[in-house]
């Protein structure tokens, strides 16, 4: 779609439309060739003659429209009774209460007037086609109505108050208004719809409600809004005004009694108005002192109050917002008919269960298709008409998890709690904690852990007791991840704890480990259905308008063949209706199928003849995209992958899909958990002849993805370009055309194509090729700019690397070629450098894009490739924007931190802190460029070994990124993770530990177990699990690492060979020594010649020596230890070998031979110096004396011990000096255990 220029609008009401109509105009997939464009041309500029007469005609429709009102009053109202002659008297009374609104809405926006009036004159003309949905519409042209004055005296307020929040949320509001008016008149302008089997007019209804609701909800968020901020302004004026009204009158009061101390002229009266200005009363009333104090502080305290309140209210809401990012579990199962259901209420079992005080579960069971959802909602709603104590939750199976977890039940139950103003103080000790996680956790209560969900729901549930019910559908289709709760009989042992009354819905094989003999049951079989059973059949037998003359004897064989499932009279009456010519109905109806799965069968295969290839097509590929889509999508969605048209897709839908699936609420499903039964019943059979495999939803799913992202559209340039200045902090957003559209199916295809790919068990050559198509496009460069913006990082990039990796490894070798993962990432950023680069010289571009792939090799540890493509960073932005801009310095940081992995480390340190003068200075202390050099400052303190400088820089770090970007930034959570690190080091672990597992725990639950940040937080948590003893933790923690680590790094790499020493060091302290040396054997099989990795084979051999001496042959370990410091350079000192002096040491004064406890003091030579110049320098090979040795260890013990101001008070005091101080730098890669850990046999 063309950019839309306009001018400067005079009114900001008008301006708001006009942004509302532009966002509204973006989402068109046709754009102005859609039949919902909304053309600009005439908004905002100055009136012309035709848009005069344009006026003109709206002035006149809008009187038109009054003398409708009338007549609909008068008449129409008169001939119709129910839901609709409400909804047509309310709008009819509307439009003429509010005519001056209407009037002042045409002369103020001609166009948004004849859109808004004309879609009422059109409903009150030809009056509804169907009851609910000209129910619903009518309701929502009443809330129009009832906004339509207010609209322009909001914005004005917003204006006034200089609200950007306001703003938003009032162009939020009209596009909800455009889209339900428009939405609305498309379809009252519609011929009638056919209405044999159709789902269309039930899912279009439902569409409507959800459109409605929106409707509401933006209105609510404005007035909510509006009031917050005009509460605020307010009382921020009345405090002002009320603080200088408390000061006047205090002065007043201090004043007049300093007055009557002046005006007394006699001993007494002083004495008595002294007494009266200090002393309290004689009922220990408080002195005048204090009331005057008491006064001047009221106003504050009167402000701080509200201002609390609204605060709580404020929060409260964020909460119910982040509540109901979980499925609430509340969706309706389909229409009852009405006579049904009836019996339940009557029935002995129910009775006495309503007139326990304490009354068991009510069970409910029944086999498939028996109508228990139906039940169970008829149920609710007649507790629900006695009083407002009952909440609903029901579980649905599905590809998807999040909708039968018992977390996202604890999440629905407190969500229904908060919705009732009469419960909602129930939730108030857990609001604090639900603000938490509503932080922690930002993409939904789902993600949290059951205990924590149910903990806060929980403690509300067993404040109301037995006054509370709780209605449980579809039990059987609650699914379990592990933890505390393995099944249903532990999740069900938690909720009978609450003293609720619960009315449980389940499959009788959910029934069995459940119900002691207290408990009462009601099956849902025989004679207890057969009535209802024939008032469905004969009710679905009327509405699918079926020969009258056939009616009793089908619906007597319906009531024989039933087997008591509503859902195979259903089935079995569509096909009846569906098939020519409709004669002879019983005998065709005994013919067919007695199961509710022969029925699908037989659908699918009349439905594979009678079908056009092209139908068939698209038959298929609906069921495939639901049967393992990981959420619900949208019938847009559904739209754009399949290249149907918008407009008949839910047509498309009805047309084709029959039984198997429908729109509802504008998303699609399958329309019965017994569809996805069927076909995977049919893939564990392996029956082919249905032309559909359950199996291949995966690969399908693929196919639809990869098409999708590799649009041409998504390999612009113009679409990177404006993601890559966003991330690198150029530009401060994205711009909206490089977006892709809202309801596009690039969203789902963006987070799950990963996911669908590697689940394709055999995958063809064709997809193959095609996901590695994608994998060197500039389109992937694209997904991943996008994902950056999503993660702050290459989360995805990572993640999906990983994950491809472990697939590919599965497949056959003669495959494995076609996935070329070795320039994954290298390839695409290597095109898109090149293609950038035609531009000006002063473009960055083509060296932001070599920035990002720096990045990636640093992720994946090549070295030798980040080195080279930093410095090749560095020096074009240095030609291309000059050495003192803030991207010039970024890259220039990327560049220190190769000094520090080359152990270059003052070199690193010196350029860090140049760089944090110089962005602080150009980008300022709020900027994201500022906030990463500080925190390269601080870990290149950190690996220099000055913890207490690090943690001093990442702690202020972490309140500057906290104040900056947010608590769900990544640099805050890194800073976070940096400084525990440095806090660990000084010896303070549980305060380390509580850090690094909330860091963990938030980038598991944004990003997902495979976040590469999170993998490597997780190690050093089980690092510092180990040094506290907790050593099952530990080995959990670095047991999953290390798997991870494997399937993404070669052996050598240096941070997966410190996650396997760190598990062998774990698994060495868990006393599991035969697991340590086996590792301790694979990191030398794989590295090879390790030596040369002088660090980590110090930390081998003192674990093995540890090994040794555990299994008592000591000797061994001191030669080995021996050996490696006597083998040693002095320029391969390091921190590691200091700590093998420390333990060989031990080793030896233990073994006692002769010369032990000489060679244990020998070890520390040529560590520390005399620096007093009293000292006598000597040879140069000549041995410290045995002052200095001695010195030296007790220094090196209190550093071990984390006592590091006591080692230097210590050498302070002698005298010395460590020699090296590099000996004790941290090379980038270390673990804190190799620290810490010492021979634990040494202290018995």
């Amino acid at each position: 779609m063309a950019d839309v220029s306009v001018s400067p609008l005079p009114f900001s009401d008008a301006a708001c439309w006009q942004r509302a109509i532009q966002i509204h105009n973006s989402k068109l997939e046709d754009g102005a060739a859609s039949k919902q464009y909304i053309p600009l041309d005439t908004i905002g500029r100055h009136k012309n003659a035709q848009e005069q007469e344009q006026q003109q005609h709206a002035v006149e429709r809008s009187r038109a429209l009054r003398e409708a009102a009338e007549m609909s009053h008068n008449a129409d109202v008169r001939r119709k009774d129910g839901r609709l002659a409400e909804t047509l008297s309310q709008v009819a009374r509307a439009t003429r209460h509010y005519s001056r609104a209407i009037d002042v809405l045409v002369q103020c926006n001609p166009t948004i007037a004849a859109l808004v009036w004309g879609s009422i004159h059109v409903f009150l003309q030809i009056g509804a086609e169907e009851e609910r949905i000209s129910g619903i519409a009518s309701e929502g042209l009443c809330e129009i109505i009832h906004h339509a004055d207010r609209w322009e005296q909001v914005s004005g307020a917003s204006n006034l108050l200089g609200s950007e929040r306001l703003d938003e949320l009032l162009v939020g509001l009209y596009v909800t208004v455009l889209d339900f008016l428009l939405s609305s008149k498309q379809w009252w302008e519609k011929r009638r719809l056919r209405r044999i089997g159709s789902a269309i007019l039930p899912s279009k209804g439902d569409d409507f409600e959800e459109k409605l609701k929106a409707l509401k909800q933006a209105s609510d968020l404005v007035d909510k809004q509006l009031q917050t901020e005009s509460t605020c302004k307010i009382l921020s004026s009345l405090n002002g005004m009320s603080a200088d009204l408390s000061e006047a009158v205090g002065d007043m009061i201090q004043n007049f009694l300093a007055q009557g101390r002046q005006l007394s002229d006699s001993a007494a009266r002083l004495q008595l108005v002294d007494e009266l200005w200090d002393a309290p009363g004689s009922n220990g009333a408080e002195s005048v002192t204090a009331v005057v104090q008491q006064l001047r502080q009221l106003p504050q305290a009167l402000t701080g109050a509200i201002m609390d309140h609204m605060q709580a209210t404020t929060d409260m809401t964020r909460v119910e917002s982040w509540l109901s990012l979980s499925p609430m579990g509340t969706s309706r199962s389909g229409p009852r008919t009405e006579g049904t259901c009836q019996w339940l209420l009557n029935h002995p079992t129910y009775k006495e269960w309503t007139t326990h005080k304490e009354p068991p579960v009510l069970w409910i069971t029944g086999d498939q298709g028996c109508g228990k959802s139906v039940l169970a909602e008829y149920l609710h709603g007649h507790l629900v008409a006695k009083g407002p104590n009952t909440l609903f939750y029901r579980f649905q199976h599905s590809a998807s998890t999040t909708l039968s977890t018992p977390t996202s039940f604890a999440s629905s139950l407190i969500s229904q709690i908060l919705a009732n103003p009469a419960w909602r103080f129930l939730v108030a000790e857990g609001r604090q904690q639900l603000q938490y996680l509503a932080s922690q956790f930002s993409q939904g209560p789902q993600y949290c852990s059951f205990q924590t969900i149910w903990d806060i729901a929980e403690s509300s549930l067993k404040a109301c007791g037995a006054q509370l019910t709780i209605i449980i559908d579809a039990l059987d289709e609650c699914t379990f991840s592990g933890g505390p709760l393995k099944g249903i009989p532990e999740f069900f042992g938690l909720l009978r704890k609450t003293k609720c009354r619960f009315a449980v819905f389940t499959r009788p094989s959910a029934l069995d480990p459940l119900t002691p003999q207290c408990d009462l049951c009601i099956s849902m079989a025989g004679a207890l259905l057969e009535s209802d059973i024939t008032t469905f059949a004969r009710t679905r037998y009327q509405q699918l308008n079926l020969p009258d003359a056939d009616a009793d004897e089908v619906v007597k064989i319906a009531r024989s063949s039933a087997h008591w499932s509503f859902r195979w009279v259903d089935l079995t009456f569509r096909q009846l209706a569906e098939t020519s010519p409709i004669a002879d109905l019983p005998s065709r109806m005994r013919a067919l199928p007695p199961t509710v799965a022969g029925l699908y069968r037989q659908s699918l295969l009349d439905s594979a003849r009678r079908l056009t290839q092209d139908q068939w097509k698209w038959l298929r590929s609906l069921l495939l995209m639901a049967f393992q889509s990981q959420r619900q999508l949208k019938m847009a969605e559904i739209a754009d992958a399949l290249s149907l048209s918008p407009e008949r897709v839910d047509e498309i839908v009805s047309d084709l899909c029959g039984p198997f699936a429908s729109a509802s609420k504008g998303r699609f499903c399958l329309s019965h958990p017994s569809v996805q039964e069927f076909f995977e019943l049919c893939e564990l059979e392996d029956d082919r002849s249905l032309r559909i495999s359950f199996s291949t939803s995966h690969d399908f799913l693929t196919e639809q993805c990869l098409s999708c992202l590799l649009g041409e559209q998504y390999g612009e340039l113009g679409r990177i370009r404006s993601y890559l200045l966003a991330n690198y902090n150029v530009h401060p957003q994205v711009d909206a055309d490089a977006k892709p559209r809202e309801d596009s199916f690039y969203n789902y295809a963006f987070h799950f194509w990963v996911y669908h790919l590697v689940r394709t068990k055999n995958p063809s050559k064709r997809l193959l090729r095609k996901a590695n198509t994608f994998l060197l496009s500039r389109q992937f460069a694209y997904w991943s700019e996008v994902s950056r913006q999503h993660c702050g990082q290459l989360v995805q990039v990572n993640a999906a690397y990983t994950s491809l990796s472990t697939w590919r490894r599965s497949l056959p070798r003669r495959w494995q070629q076609l996935l070329q993962l070795d320039v994954y990432f290298e390839t695409s950023y290597t095109l898109l450098a090149v293609a950038f680069k035609p531009s000006t010289p002063e473009n960055p571009l083509p060296w932001l894009a070599l920035m990002s792939l720096g990045d990636f090799y640093f992720f994946r540890s090549l070295t030798a490739k980040v080195a080279s493509t930093r410095g090749q960073v560095l020096a074009g932005l240095s030609r291309c924007l000059g050495p003192r801009h803030s991207l010039t310095l970024t890259a220039k940081s990327g560049v220190a931190f190769v000094r520090l992995y080359d152990g270059r480390m003052r070199a690193g340190n010196r350029m860090y802190s140049e760089i944090v003068a110089a962005q602080r200075e150009i980008a300022g202390e709020q900027s994201p460029h500022y906030l990463d050099a500080v925190a390269f400052l601080g870990q290149s303190e950190l690996f220099m070994g000055d913890f207490t400088a690090a943690a001093v820089t990442l702690i202020k770090l972490s309140a500057d990124c906290l104040t900056a970007l947010g608590l769900d930034d990544w640099r805050y959570l890194a800073a976070r993770w940096w400084h525990a690190q440095a806090m660990a080091y000084k010896g303070h672990l549980k305060e380390a530990l509580e850090c690094i597992h909330s860091v963990v725990q938030k980038r598991y639950k944004l990003y997902g177990p495979g976040d590469s940040f999170g993998l490597v937080a997780q190690a050093t948590l089980g690092n510092v699990q180990l040094l506290l003893g907790r050593h099952g933790q530990a080995i959990a923690a670095l047991e999953d690492t290390v798997a991870w680590r494997r399937e993404t790094y070669p052996p050598s790499n240096a941070p997966r060979i410190d996650s396997e020493l760190a598990l062998a060091t774990a698994y060495r302290a868990a006393g599991q020594p035969d697991d340590a040396s086996r590792l301790l054997m694979e990191i030398e099989d794989g590295v090879g010649h390790l030596r040369s990795r002088f660090e980590r084979y110090c930390q081998l051999t003192h674990l093995r020596a540890f090994l040794l001496a555990d299994a008592g042959r000591v000797d061994e370990a001191i030669d080995l230890l021996q050996d490696i410091i006597t083998q040693a350079e002095e320029d391969q000192n390091n921190r590691a070998l200091l700590w093998i002096r420390l333990d060989l040491a031990t080793l030896l004064r233990r073994r006692d031979r002769h010369g032990d406890r000489d060679q244990a003091s020998a070890n520390y030579d040529n560590l520390a110096r005399d620096v007093s110049g009293e000292c006598d320098p000597g040879f140069p090979d000549e041995p410290d004396p045995p002052r200095v040795l001695d010195i030296a260890e007790r220094a090196l013990i209190l550093i071990r011990e984390a006592k590091h101001a006591e080692a230097r008070d210590l050498l302070k005091a002698e005298q010395l000096e460590w020699r090296r101080p590099s000996d004790f730098w941290l090379w980038v890669g270390g673990h804190v255990c190799t620290d810490l850990i010492q021979i634990e046999y040494a202290e018995k």
